[in-house]
């Protein structure tokens, strides 16, 4: 082997050992956590309670196998032109284990014609907090 090649392969181990440190640099801190965007859905259904109000029901839905806690969810009432009439953030009892559900039945916004659900915020397992914005 001429110092040539000694002088190309001992360039080329240096540069997969930089390589290597710098993917462990950059990786997250913890795999075990849920994103902010899509760990988290929410099916709902618009109804009215025992006195007429606007009930929302549904499930929050935990797409990973981290349980979360102190989900929030805003709720945005709309008029018949698709204007906002109000924006609420709700907070769910109960923990939402990983890879489950947890249901949910919460007033909504008087007067809306249409609404959407989101998620807002939450705490992971791990005691560290996302929001999906």
């Amino acid at each position: 082997m001429t110092r040539l090649h000694v002088a190309v392969l001992v360039a080329l181990v240096r540069l997969v050992a930089s390589l290597s440190v710098a993917t462990l640099l950059v990786a997250p801190a913890s795999a075990a956590e849920p994103d902010s965007v899509g760990s988290l859905t929410v099916e709902w259904a618009m109804s009215r309670d025992a006195q007429g109000y606007p009930t929302l029901q549904g499930y929050i839905n935990n797409l990973y196998e981290v349980p979360v806690d102190n989900v929030t969810i805003r709720i945005d009432g709309f008029d018949e032109a698709g204007q906002t009439l109000s924006s609420e953030v709700t907070l769910i009892e109960g923990p939402v284990p990983g890879d489950g559900r947890t249901y949910f039945e919460v007033l909504a916004p008087d007067g809306a014609t249409s609404y959407r659900v989101t998620v807002d915020s939450f705490e992971s397992g791990a005691g560290g907090s996302a929001s999906p914005r």
